[in-house]
This record gives structure tokens, C-alpha cells and sequence, in this order.
């Protein structure tokens, strides 16, 4: 789906079809969990909030006014209610289970070449890998899970978080480092 499908849905929406927002839910509902889940490490607290921001935007499309895409907009939102959630998260603060052991969600496309032993280490390497990243500052997980796993340009990710462009790069460039620091403590590049 285009941004000019886009905009085509969010009219049918706005003009009364609301089962044409399924069509937008479609779309964006991977990334929107993926971003939610390395945010907060937690596979059902990431499913609620990933329908409570679908909800949030359902409920805010007439205030879109088309002049960044659709796509930047409801980032934003994301962006918005993640923060706003760890806000009140961070009140009454408790350990997930799911989130030291990271066994609950992978990442991983099997290779039935390769041997039994090489699956292990390479599960294991990526649970550390997302343990990794889960632990980093919330301003560097953010912005590379924007970045390297979403894949937004530069300039989107500036206009999602409201921060410069050259700060975004200073970021994902600190956020790269900070993370390969410690995957070599790790021993694992």
C-alpha cells in the first residue's frame, strides 16, 4: 500500500468506512509491534499497546494533516505513547520473566543446512544481541529500531522524534558504537 493508498483509506475512513482502517492495521501492524516489543521487552504488554496505538491513531485521523505521510505521522504517535507509557511504567517498576531470559519472541530464520550445534550459538548470539539492545539507552534502542530494523531514511526519523537530522545521525552513530562495545565485550563480533 502507497501513501497515495493511504490517503485514499484514511478518506474512505474519514468518510465513514470504518472497516477500511483494518486495511492501515494491515500495514502497519508488525512494525509498530516490533518497535513496541524492543522498547519494552515484553511480548503481551507489547501486543496491548500496539492495539491501544491503533485505537489512539483511529481515534485522531481527523487531526492528520497530510503534510508528512501517513506513515511519519503515526510513528510519531508511537513514538509519543511509548515514552508516555514508560513515563508511568517507570513509577511502579518491575522485571519481566520474558525480558531476562528473551525467550519468548525470535528474531531468527533458520538455515536447515546448517548443523544443530551452529542453531544454538546462533539463537544464543541473537538473544544476546536483542538483550543488548533492549538494554541501551532509550534515545539509541528508539532510534536504531527506527533505523536499522524499520528501516526510516533519516530525515523521516527527524521529523518522528522532533529532532535534528544531524542529531539523528550523531545518535544512530553513538547507539552503533555503544552497542558493538558491547557485543565485544561479549566476544561476539
Amino acid at each position: 500500500m502507497s501513501d497515495i493508498h493511504d490517503i485514499e483509506t484514511i478518506d474512505r475512513v474519514l468518510k465513514g468506512d470504518v472497516h477500511a482502517f483494518a486495511e492501515i492495521i494491515e500495514k502497519y501492524r508488525d512494525r509498530v509491534f516490533r518497535y513496541v516489543y524492543v522498547k519494552f521487552g515484553n511480548y503481551d504488554e507489547a501486543m496491548d499497546i500496539t492495539q491501544e496505538i491503533f485505537i489512539m491513531t483511529f481515534e485522531s485521523l481527523e487531526k492528520f494533516r497530510r503534510e508528512s505521510k501517513f506513515s511519519t505521522w503515526l510513528y510519531s504517535i508511537m513514538v509519543n505513547y511509548g515514552k508516555n507509557h514508560q513515563k508511568k511504567a517507570n513509577r511502579y517498576r518491575s522485571v519481566s520473566i520474558d525480558r531476562v531470559h528473551g525467550d519468548d519472541f525470535e528474531f531468527q530464520l533458520t538455515d536447515e543446512r546448517e548443523n544443530p550445534e551452529r542453531q544454538v550459538v546462533d539463537r544464543d548470539s541473537l538473544r544476546i544481541v536483542k538483550e543488548e539492545l533492549f538494554n541501551l539507552p532509550d534515545d539509541y534502542r528508539e532510534i536504531l529500531v527506527l533505523r536499522d530494523i524499520e528501516g526510516l531514511p533519516y530525515n523521516e526519523i527527524s521529523r518522528i522524534l522532533g529532532i535534528g537530522l544531524s542529531n539523528v545521525k550523531v545518535r544512530i552513530h553513538r547507539g552503533r558504537e555503544l552497542l558493538k562495545e558491547r557485543l565485544q565485550e561479549k566476544k561476539l563480533i
